[in-house]
């Protein structure tokens, strides 16, 4: 089992302008997540075959891992309007060890559009939407060895948290 590393962050309203067009997410992407869930990953991470990635994307849409806040999950078009990248939001986590906060369960961005700050731009959007609902935290959880997302989350003044951090 691989070691996870839950991270929360302040949210905050957004600085800068973004090259990027971004949306919020609709129940029409599912498709196209499903697809850039299981083309995203190394083989086998997001299931066996496309089929058991889409099911596990539906599963996230139908509130699995808590309900989905599609006003601050968003993703990221191309030029031509096609989705490369998302991020997804739950209100609160289901699982163990996370804080009472919105909880991003996936970040993902299409292999051919890594590299451009995406995962960035969608964390920060994320951020500030939440920041204008009045929630003050977001969190996550990563793969204590995914150098490259912690240094992600780091950068955007994510830090460690614990359950020994909560009040209850």
């Amino acid at each position: 089992m691989t070691d996870m590393v839950t991270l929360i962050a302040k949210t905050n309203p957004l600085e800068r302008e973004f090259k990027t067009a971004t949306r919020t997410v609709q129940d029409t992407d599912l498709q196209r997540l499903g697809e850039l869930y299981f083309s995203a990953y190394e083989a086998g991470a997001a299931g066996e075959n496309l089929s058991v990635a889409l099911a596990d994307m539906r599963s996230a849409f139908e509130g699995k891992w808590g309900r989905l806040l599609h006003e601050a999950s968003h993703v990221a078009l191309d030029d031509d309007g096609e989705i490369v990248a998302a991020v997804l939001v739950v209100d609160r986590f289901t699982g163990h060890g996370a804080p009472d906060a919105p909880f991003i369960i996936e970040l993902i961005t299409d292999r051919n559009h890594r590299r451009r700050g995406l995962a960035e731009e969608l964390v920060l959007v994320t951020m500030d939407t939440l920041f204008n609902e009045g929630r003050s935290d977001v969190s996550l959880q990563v793969e204590a060895t995914n150098s490259a997302a912690l240094a992600l989350y780091l950068s955007l003044d994510f830090h460690r948290w614990s359950s020994d951090d909560s009040d209850g």
